[in-house]
């Protein structure tokens, strides 16, 4: 077969090449960091071409959507690909809108680890098998299944870990909270009756969807309100109690495929933690440099909280880059209090999604606003790098502590805070 990927820079897509390389399809790939989005990247000769939810009308990549419409090439969206990838595998789909890419690697490293040698696509970089995706040689299959545009409905696991249900992606669920439950739901129910569901009992929107479920599958429960699975007996290396009820989602799975519980444990202590979540960027005047993916009020705050464990006498200074004004305005009131760890906030300007967001009358300025209704009064707006660099620049020394966390590129003002001391920092 012949594959043609639109976005094949992206995390996930990157992966997917390699394992459809792996099996020797032949793959073209176009993105607009390297060839830039138009009709002639189309191979006159491809089989099947294949889109992201973030390649929709009104983006650069769908000129070659609608040329591949026009010469009658199928086109079909990234998750339909995995739902014919994994037909047949053992899958085992981590969801929930928090935490998936460190369940999924904290799984795959595991499963390695006890030599069961799954095939593991995960949302971003792991240290440890040094890529997005490790290619196995057993029938197990381990991905993150993402809610996003409804896509985990092209899923059909054998094993489920919900981590958790929360208000998200509300510009495909405009229907907000009760909307996710519903496709929630839905997708709860593809797990077979002798399936296995593993979900967290912290979380009382997974207990309202899964009490609706027709689904006969087995459900075992974790988290610090489960009646199992709800203490580690060992420590790990990375911090915060959102990583603990990870480990603990691994560990009923462990129990429920039989893995080497000892060998699950000597992953868990030594995984360092998938690319930008938590991540150590470097140290500037004594400060550590701290880089984190989260962009939702829960995220922010789960990550702060983790801060506050990890650098406790540290004051905390957080640099945050809105992303999507259709996430922004409806959770404002939430993103005001996310930040309530912080002892000073700089928000930047929102990022707006071309194809998938509309312009609202919200701001970075009215983000800053809502933080500061706290009496703490820590937020202020900045709108370019080069000054939040300066301003970091001649704040950080040993009793700080510097957290980027939203979208990419964030992460590059601390790249630039290092840089531009040719390493003497």
């Amino acid at each position: 077969m012949k594959y043609h990927l639109i976005g094949d820079q992206g995390v996930s897509m990157r992966g997917i090449r390699k394992y459809l390389e792996s099996q020797k399809h032949i793959v073209t790939g176009s993105d607009l960091k390297t060839t830039g989005h138009s009709a002639e990247n189309v191979p006159p000769d491809a089989d099947v071409v294949v889109r992201t939810s973030a390649v929709s009308p009104g983006s650069p990549g769908w000129v070659e959507v609608i040329e591949a419409q026009k010469r009658g090439i199928k086109v079909i969206k990234r998750s339909e690909l995995l739902g014919e990838i994994s037909k047949g595998k053992k899958l085992i789909a981590i969801s929930g809108m928090h935490g998936k890419t460190t369940v999924t690697a904290m799984v795959g490293l595991s499963m390695i680890e006890a030599g069961l040698n799954p095939t593991v696509l995960v949302g971003d970089l792991v240290k440890e098998f040094g890529d997005v995706i490790h290619i196995g040689d057993s029938d197990w299959f381990v991905m993150e299944a993402c809610e996003y545009d409804r896509s985990f409905l092209d899923f059909w696991p054998e094993i489920l870990i919900l981590t958790n249900i929360d208000e998200e992606h509300l510009d495909t669920f405009p229907g907000g909270l009760a909307e996710i439950k519903e496709a929630f739901l839905e997708y709860v129910n593809h797990v077979a009756d002798d399936g296995l569901i593993i979900a967290c009992k912290d979380n009382q929107n997974i207990i309202d969807v899964l009490k609706q479920a027709k689904t006969k599958a087995k459900i075992l429960y974790y988290g610090f309100s489960a009646e199992q699975y709800n203490q580690l007996d060992f420590k790990l290396k990375i911090p915060g109690k959102h990583n603990v009820q990870n480990a603990l989602a691994v560990m009923a799975l462990a129990d429920a495929v039989k893995l080497d519980k000892e060998k699950v444990k000597k992953a868990l202590q030594t995984f360092s933690g998938a690319s930008r979540r938590f991540e150590f960027k470097g140290e500037y005047h004594g400060s550590p440099l701290i880089d984190d993916y989260g962009h939702h009020p829960t995220e922010i705050s789960t990550t702060i909280a983790a801060l506050k464990e990890k650098y406790p006498n540290k004051k905390k200074i957080v640099v945050f880059w809105p992303h999507q004004y259709k996430r922004i305005k409806p959770l404002i009131n939430q993103f005001g209090t996310a930040f309530d760890g912080a002892d000073e906030v700089i928000v930047k300007p929102i990022y707006f999604v071309p194809g998938r967001d509309k312009k609202l009358k919200v701001s970075a300025k009215d983000v800053a606003d809502a933080i500061n209704r706290s009496e703490k009064k820590i937020a202020r707006f900045i709108r370019s790098d080069r000054e939040i660099v300066r301003y970091l620049k001649s704040s950080l020394d040993k009793d700080t502590v510097l957290l980027t966390i939203g979208i990419p590129p964030v992460y590059k003002i601390s790249d630039k805070i290092l840089e531009k001391n040719n390493g003497r920092h």
